[in-house]
């Protein structure tokens, strides 16, 4: 699931931008959330709910040692369980109603919405722990200038120039924040990323352009890539150039990317899928006339292919000098030209990390 789909308590409670927005109905949060609500009224008990849990636990979360989580987490469920938890006593009075009593009613919605959030907690407060760390981390890389935020909420591409150059079209519903004048006199570019975006890195070797997510940090210096948070976490896909993907903050456990690669790293289970795009495209404009071949070693074919797509194919050149193809492959996506190749010679392929396989 998309973050701009907000569908259950879980996405809400864990989504930044609704707490600061519950917490502040004020601030810069209000117009997307008003809207939001303006376009799904459905959604408005779970709205309460989710702000419930917000009031009740004031979930303003720091970052803990692993093992503190686990302690924490076992206590609370460990008093709930033997009765000790008196959730309508423990409930902390709302912002904004200091010297007043919480209503009957009130109070017990907040005890209902404290229990969901528990066995929410169980499985998720180490996730949310491990991605407040990497808006930390983009804060730290930005300490003295101003943060922009912008919040997609047309329903068209929201496209944002940053100062360097660079662009970013963000998807409905995403959240960008960056820091004023990027990057003015640091040697870090640096941005934030809530929701799905595309970005078109202005080249600048002496001052990398990093993108945080709560769950990666993607590292370049000039090219093309899109970028999608979801639920369990971030899916990085390159066009053009290569990236470097970070599931640390200090930047260690890395992943390289290069054209036509993607990644998708689950913070749950700590690991990542890297494997080919759906649809590669040719890294420049088709030259049809290039791909037409007259009795041509297969690995002259292969590497044609290699170079218009930027994808590395593997196989045994001794082997394959054996034989030719001759054909016309200006037409069809790559899969379909790797297969009439293959088809040609009886040989099998497979993707592997990335790369293509073939093998007789």
């Amino acid at each position: 699931m998309s973050n701009e789909a907000y569908d259950s308590l879980d996405d809400l409670v864990f989504s930044r931008s609704f707490r600061n927005w519950a917490l502040n109905p004020e601030g810069p949060e209000a117009d997307f959330w008003t809207n939001w609500l303006a376009y799904n009224p459905d959604r408005l008990p779970l709205v309460n709910q989710a702000k419930a849990v917000i009031y009740a636990f004031q979930l303003n979360l720091r970052p803990l040692p692993e093992g503190a989580i686990d302690v924490e987490v076992r206590k609370v469920l460990q008093k709930l369980r033997d009765g000790r938890v008196n959730l309508v006593r423990e409930v902390p009075v709302r912002p904004g109603l200091r010297g007043r009593r919480p209503s009957r009613a009130w109070t017990v919605a907040a005890s209902f919405a404290a229990v969901a959030i528990i066995a929410i907690l169980a499985g998720s407060l180490r996730r949310y722990l491990h991605r407040d760390d990497f808006y930390h981390s983009f804060l730290a890389a930005n300490p003295t200038k101003p943060i922009r935020e912008t919040i997609a909420d047309t329903g068209a591409l929201t496209r944002i120039t940053l100062a360097d150059g660079s662009t970013a079209r963000l998807s409905h519903g995403s959240h960008l924040s960056w820091p004023e004048g990027l990057p003015a006199n640091g040697r870090k570019r640096a941005v934030f990323l809530e929701g799905e975006a595309f970005f078109d890195i202005a080249h600048d070797a002496s001052k990398p352009f990093y993108v945080y997510t709560r769950s990666v940090v993607t590292k370049v210096l000039g090219t093309s890539f899109s970028v999608n948070t979801v639920t369990a976490g971030t899916i990085v896909s390159v066009t053009t150039g290569k990236v470097s993907v970070y599931r640390r903050t200090d930047l260690s456990d890395g992943v390289i990317l290069t054209a036509n690669q993607q990644i998708t790293y689950d913070a749950d289970k700590e690991k990542g899928d890297k494997r080919l795009v759906a649809d590669p495209k040719p890294l420049a404009v088709a030259d049809t006339a290039a791909l037409k071949f007259d009795s041509t070693p297969i690995p002259m074919v292969f590497r044609r292919l290699q170079a218009r797509y930027g994808i590395t194919i593997l196989y045994d050149d001794a082997t394959f000098s054996k034989w030719s193809f001759s054909g016309n492959l200006g037409n069809g996506s790559f899969y379909q030209q790797l297969i009439i190749v293959c088809k040609t010679i009886k040989a099998s392929w497979e993707a592997i990390e990335g790369n293509i396989v073939v093998y007789l």
